[in-house]
């Protein structure tokens, strides 16, 4: 299902507070919080998640420094398309993500910031030229043929 505004991205919101929650004191809560939000329908549909998340925490913690900011946005990339896949099949589920992240920011707000910051890294050599731009861009070639 389509579903469109805030919903069509609910899956990055909501692996961005994610990420940001599992080095931080709130980590438990934010983990019985998703746990709850895999297994809506009572199944058990949170054992293979949270099992993914609980290393993916791991490999958080262990990072040498150097490699944290990297690493953290591999593990957010991972989390925004399994979060958004969920979203997209159910939109009640895709707004109680939004509605947690937006609760979970105005709790945390100096996670939240560090959460939402985006940071772009282009290099160009010779005659090339770098354009970055947030959300979706159309690069069009205007070199005559």
């Amino acid at each position: 299902m389509d579903v469109s505004g805030e919903l069509a991205t609910v899956g990055v919101a909501g692996a961005s507070a994610l990420v940001a929650c599992m080095t931080v004191d709130g980590w438990h809560g934010c983990r019985q919080w998703i746990a709850r939000w895999f297994d809506r329908e009572g199944s058990g549909a949170e054992v293979r998640p949270l099992a993914r998340l609980d290393r993916d925490r791991e490999l958080l913690l262990a990072a040498p420094e150097d490699e944290a900011e990297e690493r953290a946005r591999e593990v957010q990339a991972s989390w925004a398309v399994r979060l958004q896949d969920v979203a997209d099949e159910d939109p009640e589920a895709a707004r109680e993500l939004l509605d947690f992240v937006s609760r979970w920011g105005a709790e945390n707000p100096e996670a939240a910031q560090k959460a939402t910051v985006i940071r772009q890294e282009a290099k160009a050599k010779g005659r090339a030229r770098v354009n970055q731009v947030g959300g979706n861009q159309t690069i069009v070639d205007a070199r005559p043929s």
